[in-house]
């Protein structure tokens, strides 16, 4: 859990709307790191309407996602403060976006942004991707992204990896594909891993089909355009993107080249 991954210092007691924004900013002030977990205690995503309503005239909001966890009485808020990591991960974001558009037969009306959308389990739970897209229906936006990305610098990885597995797991199915960008600066680099539900080998229940969270694509790029990985390319399943099946329809691909080519394009943007 996220939580026990939080340092005392960064956790506190819920007291006002106000009070939770005063310490989001005292705390994005007090330093330069690139991005920061904080955890509020005596709140459950009831208190959200009101704290969202707090920070209309705030600029923070856009960087800013929450988790709730009901059980615990906790918000986690993650705010993602630093130029460099915001950078890298719209630009990326803004490429595997076009990736998916140009799948034949879709195009930019085929999916749905669910920048900053909360999304629930019922009474206990909710979360807020980073970024994330959901396939357009014609009708109301569906309650879950199908494809989401997170991002982080080179000491959350932890944190990721406990993202792609929350919104996996808890979506019952229908958050598909999870994308986990990590910023490395010393020296740059790029690590990306791709997470899905795989058939479960856990041979205590192999007598019902179950399936597990895993990374299912890893890819490592430095400033040279160095891509190294297992995988021929970041591929995205149609069936991952898109609610409906077509069998004939191509995946998403992100191609290494296209890989080797961000790497010194985004090194030379942030340097």
């Amino acid at each position: 859990m996220q939580a026990a991954l939080i340092p005392e210092q960064n956790r506190f007691e819920y007291q006002s709307p106000a009070d939770l924004l005063s310490i989001i900013k005292r705390t994005v002030d007090s330093g330069s790191a690139e991005e920061y977990f904080l955890y509020f205690y005596g709140i459950n995503h009831g208190h959200l309407p009101e704290i969202d309503e707090e920070f209309e005239t705030c600029r923070l909001r856009c960087t800013v996602r929450f988790t709730t966890e009901n059980s615990l009485s906790a918000l986690i808020c993650k705010v993602l403060c630093g130029g460099n990591l915001s950078t890298l991960a719209l630009n990326l974001w803004f490429r595997i976006q076009y990736t998916i558009e140009r799948i034949p037969g879709s195009t930019r009306d085929s999916i749905l942004p669910f920048y900053g959308a909360r999304s629930y389990i019922s009474d206990l739970r909710s979360k807020e991707g980073y970024q994330a897209i959901g396939p357009f229906t014609g009708g109301a936006r569906p309650a879950w992204p199908s494809v989401v990305m997170e991002v982080g610098p080179s000491e959350a990885l932890d944190f990721l990896r406990l993202d792609a597995k929350w919104w996996l797991i808890n979506s019952a199915g229908k958050t598909r594909f999870v994308i986990i960008v990590q910023l490395m600066t010393e020296p740059f680099a790029i690590h990306i891993e791709c997470w899905a539900m795989v058939a479960s080998d856990d041979r205590q229940t192999m007598q019902v089909a179950t399936q597990t969270p895993a990374c299912v694509q890893l890819f490592d790029v430095d400033a040279e355009g160095t891509v190294l990985s297992e995988s021929p390319d970041l591929r995205i399943p149609y069936s991952c993107i898109f609610d409906e099946p077509n069998e004939n329809a191509p995946d998403a691909v992100f191609t290494k080249a296209e890989l080797s080519f961000f790497g010194p394009w985004i090194f030379n943007v942030l340097r």
